[in-house]
């Protein structure tokens, strides 16, 4: 009897795809010999699928399959995410069966999962996390396994303080990475956007066209010579953006086409993605600037937007963001310059309506200022009463 090709997975375990009545049937286990025989099980019909209770995998089994069901189909990048919350979170319940997952116990996992670090020593950011949860209730989901609530971090929105646009850009310009930094802070392109650009597709008719991307995504590991595991990545190129609004066209300056005039070859940012973050960092820190990442210019670019009060339907558009929310919440900060000027004129408005609102003492009479003790008032008596002595 012959089978399909059994393959070993990214995360250790073992995956075959056999087809019983018409319908793919995903076999996972920890090693190749047992996913053999469990294929020659549901080929020979001693294990039935409709039969066969979901619940009897693991947790990790199920993530498997519902990675591997999706390959060919989705992008790659997000294939790679997925088998990143599969490889690096909730591994405390990932030999658990699914027939033994409860709220608690999925509650309890999200709270180990705050408490543990990630590789720079930081605890794992709530934003983290709840991603990871929703790839993990989305394999609950696809296995009919039910859950009433599960406890997950809030997500705080984080004040982001911007250096001023000027700065920035004083910065950027003559710099070897002037080019990329200015596709990111004027027209607000992301760092696989920049990375996909070619003079070939991308610049027809004083236009940038959107069109192509190149992510980088993880595509197995390898051992050092000290026992550590090192991950290997590759950069993909994929037609199309994140999002279907991330396909866009945009005018192109005259200056950043001067730019693109003087890169040799087709693509306009050869440079990896690290290449482009050290160089970025070290611009910042020369230019005395706060710190910033290069994807904090799209943040710039948002920013810019809002003080200049472009209309938001045309701000969402240039910026490829997929609802207003993303842009205001996500992606618009303020800058400190028109930060104080928007403090003076509102205090400016408050203490005037305060100073009308204030009732003004009206204008003592004589009687008055001589129960004060007013000098001048004192005067003027005995001015009247020498008058009256001389008449």
């Amino acid at each position: 009897m012959k089978l399909p090709a059994i393959r070993q997975l990214p995360s250790g375990s073992w995956f075959c795809r056999v087809r019983i009545d018409g319908k793919d049937v995903c076999i996972t286990e920890p090693s190749e010999a047992k996913c053999r025989a469990r294929a020659m099980a549901y080929k020979t019909g001693i294990i039935d699928e409709r039969r066969a209770p979901s619940g009897a995998k693991t947790l990790a089994q199920a993530c498997d399959q519902y990675i591997d069901i999706r390959r060919g189909v989705i992008e790659p990048s997000t294939i790679a995410t997925y088998e990143k919350y599969r490889r690096l979170y909730f591994q405390g319940i990932m030999s658990t069966r699914l027939s033994a997952l409860n709220d608690h116990l999925l509650s309890q996992a999200v709270s180990c999962e705050r408490q543990k670090t990630s590789r720079r020593g930081r605890p794992i950011s709530a934003k983290t996390i709840q991603s990871a949860l929703g790839f993990i209730k989305c394999v609950l989901k696809e296995n009919k396994v039910e859950y009433d609530k599960i406890l997950a971090p809030e997500v705080k929105r984080r004040v982001v303080r911007l250096p001023e646009p000027d700065r920035v850009i004083r910065a950027i310009v003559g710099s070897e990475i002037e080019l990329p930094c200015m596709l990111a802070a004027w027209l607000s392109l992301s760092m696989s956007e920049i990375r996909g650009l070619t003079k070939s597709r991308s610049v027809y008719n004083h236009q940038l066209y959107v069109v192509d991307t190149v992510v980088r995504v993880r595509v197995g590991e390898r051992t050092t010579p000290d026992g550590k595991k090192k991950g290997i990545y590759q950069d993909i190129k994929k037609e199309g953006g994140k999002e279907e609004e991330r396909t866009r066209v945009l005018d192109l300056p005259p200056y950043i086409e001067s730019l693109i005039a003087q890169v040799e070859g087709d693509v306009l940012c050869p440079l990896t993605v690290r290449q482009i973050e050290r160089r970025f960092n070290a611009l910042v820190a020369s230019a005395g600037l706060p710190h910033m990442t290069f994807h904090q210019l799209r943040h710039l670019n948002a920013s810019t937007m809002a003080m200049l009060q472009i209309q938001k339907e045309i701000a969402r558009e240039r910026g490829g963001w997929k609802t207003d929310h993303v842009m205001n919440q996500v992606y618009t900060h303020t800058f400190d310059t028109p930060r104080l000027e928007a403090d003076k004129k509102i205090n400016a408005f408050f203490e005037k309506q305060i100073s009308s609102a204030r009732p003004h003492p009206q204008p003592e009479t004589v009687a008055e200022k001589l129960r004060n003790g007013n000098k001048s008032a004192m005067n003027l008596k005995k001015h009247k009463v020498y008058r009256l002595f001389r008449e």
